[in-house]
């Protein structure tokens, strides 16, 4: 096969994160929901051609051998996934890593689809999921979950429910048309202007209390979507703030409260952080965004428009 151009998506963690770790699902089953969107890591490669691997993502690299990769995802994925020789391989996000929508995993299933289709292999999306969940957590020894994976995998608004036998069942929500236009135009994602690494907040420390309820307003965070009751997913979205502030240290900082404060003054109902927090992205619903959009552009937060995405990773052209 020639070159091989592959997408995969961010994702909007909604509610459950933490739950997902294997710590806490193998002995009490992890719950999560999020939305896939339409941003992505992107990937083309080939293998026409080549006498070195050529990987260019945050950093060019030129090396002989897949052992001498520096970008320690490439490096597993070539070991694991890749039997050919020297390849080229070009990545770029639509936003930067380490800002909460699950890059690093986004970034892992990427990379085996395209070495996978490359090599003439089509994983489904569970097969994938897995196999990056198994690069990063077993092989790389992250202190990392498995929703960033699946959801990057399958795509859509879905629910994950992680088995203390490590299976996986994966739901989509029926939501309605309403709740699908009110994540396009009241739902905002506000930057913080921090980067942090989700391995090192979510390794701090798991308050098992916390953990447990921020599972049981995952299932509320469902229903509510389910039900089109966004004054209630917007109460969700603070009590889930207020839980993972207690689940460990660094997760909340004082330039996010204040900027939350902000947000709710200026109009907004709910808002949460995303991934492991300690900065990143925030996501804010309110219902009336353009109040909300210019009292925080005056504060000069970034915002990253988006849209849903349902296909999840997919070969592109």
């Amino acid at each position: 096969m020639g070159a091989v151009a592959v997408r995969a998506p961010f994702r909007v963690a909604l509610g459950g994160g933490g739950t997902d770790l294997p710590s806490y699902y193998r002995e009490h089953g992890g719950f999560v929901v999020s939305t896939a969107i339409d941003k992505y890591v992107h990937m083309t490669v080939s293998a026409q051609f080549q006498s070195r691997y050529v990987l260019k993502h945050l950093e060019c690299e030129e090396v002989d051998e897949p052992s001498e990769v520096r970008h320690p995802i490439l490096r597993e994925a070539l070991a694991l996934h890749w039997r050919g020789g020297p390849i080229e391989l070009a990545s770029v996000g639509d936003a930067p890593p380490g800002t909460g929508l699950g890059s690093s995993g986004a970034y892992a299933v990427c990379s085996i689809k395209a070495l996978s289709a490359l090599s003439g292999r089509d994983l489904d999306p569970a097969e994938l999921a897995e196999a990056a969940c198994h690069l990063e957590i077993d092989v790389l020894g992250r202190s990392i979950g498995k929703q960033d994976q699946y959801a990057a995998a399958f795509g859509g608004v879905r629910a994950y429910t992680f088995n203390p036998d490590d299976s996986v069942e994966v739901r989509e929500l029926e939501l309605s048309e309403r709740m699908r236009r009110a994540f396009r135009d009241e739902f905002l994602l506000l930057f913080t202007g921090r980067k942090r690494s989700a391995s090192d907040i979510l390794g701090a420390g798991q308050l098992d209390e916390a953990l447990h309820r921020l599972k049981e307003l995952a299932s509320e965070t469902c229903r509510a979507l389910e039900s089109e009751d966004l004054e209630r997913m917007a109460g969700l979205m603070n009590e889930h703030w207020e839980a993972k502030r207690r689940r460990a240290p660094g997760t909340v900082t004082a330039d996010m409260d204040a900027l939350r404060d902000h947000a709710l003054r200026a109009g907004a109902g709910g808002v949460i952080s995303l991934g492991a927090g300690g900065g990143g992205f925030l996501l804010i619903y309110t219902p009336d965004p353009e109040r909300t959009r210019r009292a925080l552009a005056d504060d000069g937060v970034p915002e990253l428009a988006f849209g849903l995405d349902a296909a999840g990773c997919t070969t592109v052209g």
